[in-house]
């Protein structure tokens, strides 16, 4: 109905589904809470905290700018076209939302996606993870997703390989305990 109950008036669910099918399911369940960092394309040190998947636009300073993608390759090389842009040039620009963001990255390399490694140089660092600076395709102006979750977020799941850099301190809480 227009507008449904708070509570089931029925125990048992309806035979027939609804017509209506979900237009674009996500693949993760949009209840839990949600951030990812977008760098802009220009400057490792102006960064935004994206806290809605389907945003195509952040904004920074009062100043609302396009999102882009930021890809990745398996080896961390970043790329921002391989050869053509992967979400247009200039007139042709379409920005994204973050599924968007690394499926385009995908359809470029498959074994790509958005960049997950934290920035290891500031500023106006050249073609380094997340942001691909000065990659090409006039995406230094806007904003680039990542998938780096924001400070105090939770992360989707455990990846399937180790951290390559252990932290210099335990995490556990068992500080120096043999």
């Amino acid at each position: 109905t227009a507008t449904p109950t708070e509570t089931p008036t029925t125990a048992m669910p309806t035979e027939t589904p609804t017509e209506a099918l979900t237009e674009t399911p996500t693949e993760t369940p949009t209840d839990s809470p949600w951030c990812r960092v977008a760098y802009r394309g220009n400057n490792l040190g102006q960064t935004v905290d994206v806290t809605n998947r389907g945003a195509t636009t952040a904004v920074y300073g009062g100043t609302t700018y396009d999102l882009a993608p930021g890809c990745c390759k398996a080896d961390g090389t970043c790329f921002r076209k391989s050869p053509d842009c992967v979400a247009g040039k200039h007139s042709t620009f379409v920005p994204t939302d973050f599924a968007q963001a690394d499926a385009a990255c995908k359809a470029k390399d498959p074994d790509s996606a958005l960049c997950r490694t934290e920035p290891s140089l500031t500023g106006s660092a050249k073609r380094h993870p997340p942001n691909c600076r000065r990659a090409g395709c006039g995406y230094d102006t806007l904003f680039i997703w990542t998938n780096i979750p924001c400070a105090g977020y939770p992360t989707e799941a455990p990846t399937d390989t180790p951290t390559e850099t252990p932290t210099d301190a335990p995490t556990d809480g068992d500080e120096g305990e043999d």
